[in-house]
């Protein structure tokens, strides 16, 4: 009788520890991607962050989960890749653009504490087959960007990153904050023929007057974070 009664008990909590997950996991795919998305939530269920807050951005925003400390999962609108994106950052509509197999994306981040401001463009191609061309895309990034030197690569499992960067310094402007970092270069897919991404990113001091802790190496390591954790969502499929 005892053993019944015993079966009949964790029957029961078998049963109510699945309906539980199920009503906890309802509102999430298995694919790191909300059923409701962040553009249809009222925004004062929202992480209350600019990438958030701003309308225009939240349309990019995957998911309210937070994948690193500050940084967040943004999707393409051609839904061709995503990439971390940072919580205090805002979309730039008027320098952003949507076609048919290309994508601009512009975006300006500000952090009050530290006084820097820095913006990133990302222009994704999908089947241009200028874009297997890493020569001719390496000319167009470095034409945008005034720059003739070389170019680091790095092979990581499912993409090849192209990477440079230059310092600006500012005659017209005083005080010690007159300069700027700029990081740029091409992301190519390893696994996709003819996909791809130029980047370019420029880090500045705000306020000229007032203190600033913008350092060269920090901001490198911003983009190469943002820049690494790009992901092609757009493969050859299976014949």
């Amino acid at each position: 009788m005892k053993k019944i009664i015993f079966i009949c008990f964790s029957l029961l909590l078998a049963l109510t520890g699945g309906c539980s997950m199920n009503d906890n996991d309802k509102n999430t795919k298995n694919d790191n991607t909300e059923a409701v998305k962040p553009k249809d939530m009222d925004p004062k269920d929202l992480p209350q962050v600019p990438a958030f807050q701003d309308e225009k951005t939240r349309e990019y925003m995957v998911s309210t989960k937070e994948e690193e400390p500050g940084y967040y999962l943004l999707e393409s609108k051609l839904k061709g890749f995503r990439m971390l994106f940072p919580e205090d950052g805002e979309y730039v509509p008027d320098l952003s653009s949507t076609g048919e197999n290309e994508e601009t994306i512009v975006f300006d981040s500000f952090n009050k504490k530290t006084n820097i401001q820095y913006d990133g463009q990302l222009d994704y191609h999908q089947d241009k087959s200028f874009a297997n061309d890493k020569d001719t895309m390496l000319d167009i990034v470095s034409g945008r960007n005034n720059y003739t030197g070389k170019y680091e690569e790095r092979e990581l499992s499912d993409k090849i990153v192209y990477y440079a960067q230059k310092k600006s310094v500012f005659d017209d402007v005083e005080g010690k904050n007159n300069y700027s970092y700029r990081f740029f270069g091409y992301v190519k897919s390893s696994k996709e023929d003819y996909l791809g991404i130029e980047y370019s990113f420029r880090f500045s001091c705000f306020k000229e007057a007032e203190s600033c802790s913008l350092k060269e190496e920090d901001a490198r390591k911003k983009v190469q974070k943002i820049i690494d954790s790009i992901t092609f969502l757009k493969f050859k499929k299976e014949k």
